[in-house]
C-alpha cells in the first residue's frame, strides 16, 4: 500500500512577514532571474547611452517622449489582470465546488446515519460501509484530480473494503470475517472507470437497497439521491477546470509580448532617468512576471504546489467528522 503524498501546508503571513518572504508560498524565486536578467539589460543600456548618447553619439536620437510606453503599458495591465482573473476564477470554483462536496457528503452522513433504521445486525454493517465510502469517495476525489491512478493509497484502500474490487489483503481488512462479507452485499463491482463516480454508484446503490428494505421512508430516500447526484456533480465540474486550461496561443503570446515590452523599456525612459533606468526596469520586470507567474500558480488548484487547494486538509476534515459520527478512531490502521 503506498503512503499518500500530502501538501505541506503553508502558514499565511501577514504584514512585515509577507513582504520580506521569499520562499513558498511566494513566487520570488521563479521570477528572481528573469527580472535580475532585464536589469542586466536595461544596465548595457545605460551604459550605452552615457557613452554614445550625447550630441553626436549615434544614440542621441532616442526619443523623450513616454507616450509609447504608456499605450503599451495599458496593454500589458489588460493583458495581465485578464491573465490573473481567469486563473483566480478557476482557484475560486474548484474550491466553491470542495466546499458542495463537503457539505454534500456531511448531508449524506447524517441521512445515513441517523435517518436509517436497520432491522438486523447485517443491515447496520452495511450502514458502517456507507458511511466508509463517503470518507472515501473525498479521498478519491483527491487523488484523481492529482491524476494519481490506482487506489492503494493509504488514506483510500481502507475505506474501501466494502466494494470487492478494491478489498484488501485477508490481513488488512478493515472489517474482519462474516461482517465483512455481509457488508459487501450491497456493495456488488458492476462498474469500471473513474473511482469517485463509481463510489457515487455504490452509494446510490445502497440509497435504492435501504428503502427497498424499509429502513427509510420515500422522501428520505430522494433528498440522499440528490445529494449522491450532487456528488457526481461535482466530479464533472472538476475535471472540467483540470481539463481546460488557458489557450496556448494567448498563454504564449502574453509572455512574448510582456518580454518585448520590458526589452524595450529602458530604450524609453533611459533619456530621462539615466543609470536610474536599471532599478526602474528591475522593479517593472519583477512585477509583470510576478503577476504572470501568479496566474501560472493558481490556474491548476489541485496540485502540491504551495498556492494550491489544501485539499488534504478538506479529506482529513471529512474523515474525522464521519468516523467521529461513528464513535471510530479518527484514521483506520492500514
Amino acid at each position: 500500500m503506498r503512503e499518500a503524498r500530502r501538501r505541506t501546508p503553508v502558514i499565511p503571513r501577514k504584514s512585515v512577514h509577507a513582504i520580506l518572504t521569499v520562499g513558498r508560498p511566494s513566487v520570488v524565486p521563479v521570477v528572481a532571474m528573469p527580472s535580475l536578467s532585464l536589469a542586466a539589460w536595461a544596465a548595457v543600456v545605460s551604459g550605452m547611452y552615457a557613452l554614445y548618447g550625447g550630441k553626436g553619439g549615434w544614440l542621441n536620437g532616442l526619443p523623450t517622449s513616454q507616450l509609447l510606453i504608456t499605450l503599451l503599458g495599458v496593454v500589458m495591465g489588460l493583458l495581465l489582470v485578464f491573465r490573473t482573473n481567469t486563473a483566480y476564477d478557476r482557484f475560486y470554483e474548484g474550491r466553491k465546488t470542495w466546499a458542495t462536496v463537503q457539505s454534500n457528503l456531511r448531508s449524506l452522513a447524517r441521512l445515513i446515519w441517523v435517518g436509517t433504521l436497520p432491522k438486523d445486525e447485517d443491515q447496520k454493517v452495511q450502514r458502517v460501509g456507507a458511511m466508509r465510502l463517503l470518507i472515501a469517495f473525498a479521498a478519491a476525489t483527491k487523488h484523481h484530480l492529482r491524476n494519481e491512478g490506482g487506489s492503494d493509497f493509504d488514506d483510500l484502500a481502507p475505506f474501501l473494503d466494502v466494494i470487492p474490487s478494491f478489498a484488501l489483503s485477508k490481513n488488512d481488512n478493515a472489517l474482519s470475517g462474516r461482517d465483512n462479507a455481509v457488508s459487501r452485499a450491497s456493495f456488488k463491482n458492476e462498474t469500471e472507470g473513474t473511482l469517485p463516480i463509481e463510489i457515487v454508484f455504490h452509494l446510490q446503490k445502497y440509497i435504492t437497497h435501504i428503502k427497498a428494505t424499509g429502513q427509510v421512508d420515500a422522501n428520505v430516500q430522494l433528498v440522499a439521491s440528490n445529494h449522491a447526484n450532487s456528488l457526481s456533480d461535482c466530479i464533472s465540474v472538476f475535471e472540467r477546470i483540470r481539463t481546460t486550461p488557458i489557450p496556448v496561443a494567448y498563454e504564449y503570446h502574453l509572455k512574448q509580448t510582456l518580454v518585448v515590452y520590458l526589452l524595450s523599456l529602458p530604450f524609453q525612459i533611459v533619456t530621462t532617468l539615466q543609470w536610474y533606468t536599471i532599478p526602474a526596469t528591475l522593479v517593472a520586470a519583477f512585477t509583470m512576471f510576478g503577476i504572470e507567474a501568479i496566474g501560472g500558480e493558481i490556474e491548476n488548484p489541485f496540485g502540491y504546489d504551495a498556492n494550491d487547494l489544501p485539499q488534504d486538509e478538506f479529506v482529513d476534515s471529512i474523515r474525522d467528522e464521519v468516523l467521529g459520527m461513528m464513535g471510530e478512531a479518527k484514521r483506520p490502521t492500514a
